[in-house]
C-alpha cells in the first residue's frame, strides 16, 4: 500500500499538470493570434488612412484648380464689362464661341433640308398619266389560260 498511494499521487499530478500546462500554452497562443491579428489591423488602418489622406489631397488640389479658373473667368468678365471705351470693346456674347459655330453650321443644314423636303410637283407614279412602272401585262400567263 505504501508503493500504491505515491503512484496515485504521482498520476494524479501527472494529470493535473498535464491540463495546467495545456491551458498555460493554449492562453499564450491566442494571446500571440490576438497580438498577431492586432498588429494586422493597425497596418490595414494605417494604409487605408495614407490612401484616404492622398484622395483628399487630391480633391483639394481640383478645387483649388477650379477655384482659379472661375477666378480668372471672373475676373476676364468684370474686365469686359468695366471699360470705358464701349467701341474698342467686343460686345458681350449671348452664346459661347462654340456655342455660336455650332448654330451657323447647323441653320445651315436645316435651311438646305427644308428647300429640298418642299416638292411642287408630284412623283410620276401618282401623276394624272401613268408612267408605266406599274401597268401590268396584257398577255394572259398560263395559270389565267387553264
Amino acid at each position: 500500500m505504501e508503493v500504491v498511494i505515491p503512484l496515485a499521487m504521482l498520476a494524479i499530478g501527472l494529470i493535473i499538470g498535464y491540463f495546467v500546462a495545456r491551458f498555460m500554452y493554449t492562453k499564450e497562443g491566442a494571446v500571440k493570434a490576438n497580438q498577431t491579428a492586432e498588429k494586422a489591423i493597425k497596418e490595414l488602418l494605417a494604409q487605408q488612412s495614407q490612401h484616404h489622406v492622398f484622395q483628399v489631397k487630391q480633391s483639394i488640389e481640383t478645387i483649388e484648380k477650379q477655384c482659379n479658373d472661375l477666378k480668372q473667368s471672373l475676373s476676364e468678365y468684370e474686365e469686359l464689362l468695366d471699360t470705358a471705351d464701349s467701341d474698342a470693346t467686343p460686345a458681350v456674347p449671348f452664346f459661347g464661341e462654340h456655342t455660336t459655330a455650332y448654330l451657323r453650321n447647323n441653320l445651315k443644314g436645316v435651311e438646305k433640308s427644308k428647300q429640298n423636303a418642299s416638292s411642287d410637283t408630284q412623283p410620276r407614279d401618282f401623276a394624272n398619266h401613268s408612267s408605266g412602272l406599274f401597268v401590268g401585262n396584257k398577255a394572259t400567263s398560263a395559270a389565267d389560260k387553264e
